[in-house]
Formats: structure tokens, sequence, C-alpha cells
């Protein structure tokens, strides 16, 4: 015979469920939290790396047209 579900025990299971997911979310917003820093570290060495070809090719630039203006 199959035992009919109270309202205190779907009760009970909800508040169990609900305590699992808050468990849950809380790990996945650090987690983001994490993503997002990893994400401005990359951020930032993209724009250092990007600052440093452009300023090699202008410099390099530079002493082509100095060598042009030499000879």
């Amino acid at each position: 015979m199959k035992q009919e579900i109270t309202t205190n025990d779907l009760v009970a299971r909800l508040t169990k469920l609900e305590t699992i997911s808050h468990e849950r979310w809380k790990t996945a917003f650090n987690e983001f939290s994490d993503i997002k820093e990893e994400i401005t570290h990359i951020n930032s060495t993209i724009k250092a790396t990007t600052f440093g070809v452009f300023g090699f090719l202008g410099a390099l630039f530079i002493a082509v047209v100095v060598n042009m203006v030499m000879i």
C-alpha cells in the first residue's frame, strides 16, 4: 500500500531542498566571483600585451623612417 504524503512531510522535504539549493547557489556565486577575478586578470594581461606590441611597432616604424631619412 502506498503511503500518503502529509503536509508536514511536504514542508520538511521542501525545507531540505531549499537548504540544499541555498548551499549550491552560495557555492556558485563564489565560483562566479573567482571567474570574474580571472577574467579581470586576463583583461589586464591583454591590455599590457597590446600596449607592448603597439609600442614595439611604433618604435620600429620610427627607426625605419629615421633610417630612410638618413640615407
